[in-house]
């Protein structure tokens, strides 16, 4: 990509800076909805109510990173929905610039682990708001959050953060500027080529593709081996007979 190119994709985004933010997805909606424009970048240096998916509760210690984007891509909303491996790729990227020494691997559905522990994750939501005219637009925000200085310690998935991984010198606006640069280059691609090239480079760093998994469902667990995702994202589970199943929300804990 020539430098003309590049600089056009870096136009298209603007940061916006906080010391505290109850949640920076929660402020990229209240932009959404006060008139706010495509590619505003929230960062913020503390949550007092960050979450993850399914509204649980993300710890949001200082010094670690906390960033949403705000998106209206002109595609579906299922494609949307794509959006999440995107930044995944994004957040895996900028730790191998980062900690290339180590093993970085993105975990379904929305984390990236370090040495096979939780060192960032994704949120992402959508939502519809008018717009001046009174027509509907669709606006999706894609949050990100990076274990940069510590990380939370007794949680459902094994966690640590880059100065465990070694990083002493580093951060957390750093490590935004390169997110940021990656996210944009990794979106364009998405946007001109789809989720063909994202899929391929997401499976290529899938965390134990074709060990045995448990995965689960509210209530039900389901037992087999991780055949990967499918074109639409879904998880893919092998029983023991060999059948496949598409998993589109649920837990994976990987077993030995």
């Amino acid at each position: 990509m020539g430098k003309k190119a590049e600089s056009n994709l870096l136009q298209d985004y603007h940061l916006l800076s906080y010391d505290v933010l109850d949640s920076t997805n929660d402020e990229a909606r209240r932009l959404a909805s006060g008139g706010g424009s495509h590619g505003a970048v929230i960062w913020a240096k503390r949550q007092t109510a960050g979450r993850g998916r399914m509204g649980r509760e993300w710890v949001s210690a200082e010094g670690n990173l906390f960033v949403s984007v705000l998106l209206a891509p002109s595609k579906t909303l299922e494609e949307c929905a794509q959006l999440s491996f995107v930044a995944a790729l994004a957040v895996a990227e900028t730790l191998e610039g980062i900690i290339g020494e180590h093993e970085i691997r993105c975990k379904w559905p929305n984390d990236v682990l370090c040495n096979g522990r939780k060192i960032g994750g994704i949120l992402l939501e959508s939502f519809i708001v008018p717009d001046e005219f009174g027509n509907e637009r669709q606006w999706v925000v894609v949050g990100a959050g990076i274990n940069v200085d510590s990380y939370p310690e007794h949680v459902m998935y094994p966690a640590t953060c880059l100065r465990e991984a070694g990083v002493e010198i580093i951060s957390a606006k750093i490590v935004l500027s390169r997110f940021i640069y990656n996210f944009i280059h990794q979106y364009d691609l998405w946007m001109q080529k789809g989720f063909v090239p994202i899929h391929k480079d997401w499976m290529a760093r899938a965390h134990r593709l074709g060990q045995n998994v448990e995965v689960i469902i509210g209530e039900q667990k389901h037992e087999g081996v991780f055949d990967g995702i499918d074109p639409a994202g879904r998880f893919l589970l092998k029983s023991p007979n060999g059948a496949l199943t598409g998993i589109i929300a649920g837990d994976v804990f990987y077993k030995e």
